[in-house]
């Protein structure tokens, strides 16, 4: 998914196409800040998915002599380690610091989710599965609807946004349990 496909359905969304593809299309520069607006809303809406509701997982070989993993050297700002493990798949133990984690020293694997960087209007979602560009447009027309002073269509996107989660939750078969039986 692109930023500007999300922005555009977001800007579809809330009545605002018109405005946002004559910018697009460099035939008016009235829509500039209205572009702007809504890519700062999506934003807003990538990293709180991120964070809150469908986390982006990342996976990254490191070489440790020290078992000190410093969050400088991965490639995305860590928000959370899901695991370690290490060249023959076999969980390690670690613990957190502010600055670095530690574990074992060698060669290992760390499975971590991750916050997306800023986004511009050329750029793609790190969202490349569970999440929709419906659900991004309706984030997006709550936030813009928020930041505009509409309260009240904030509540009704708001309620849209948070049932398009509820359904990428069902979507998402990793973040269902399976039932248990007792004997």
């Amino acid at each position: 998914m692109t930023v500007v496909e999300i922005v555009l359905a977001s800007a579809t969304e809330l009545g605002l196409a018109d405005e946002v593809q004559a910018f697009l299309d460099g035939t008016s520069t009235d829509g500039e800040r209205l572009t702007e607006n809504l890519v700062r809303c999506f934003n807003l809406v990538e990293n709180e998915l991120a964070l809150d509701y469908l986390p982006l997982l990342a996976e990254e070989k490191i070489k440790t002599d020290t078992g000190a993993v410093y969050f400088t050297e991965f490639s995305n700002a860590v928000s959370k380690i899901v695991k370690i493990v290490d060249c023959n798949g076999n969980s390690l133990p670690f613990k957190i610091f502010p600055e670095y984690l530690k574990t074992q020293a060698g060669e290992i694997t760390i499975t971590y989710a991750y916050a997306p960087k800023e986004k511009s209007i050329s750029d793609e979602s790190d969202f490349k599965a569970y999440a929709s560009v419906r659900l991004f447009a309706y984030g997006i027309a709550c936030e813009y609807s928020l930041a505009s002073g509409m309260f009240e269509e904030a509540s009704v996107w708001d309620k849209k946004y948070k049932e398009a989660i509820r359904a990428s939750y069902r979507a998402n078969p990793a973040k269902v349990m399976s039932s248990r039986r007792w004997v």
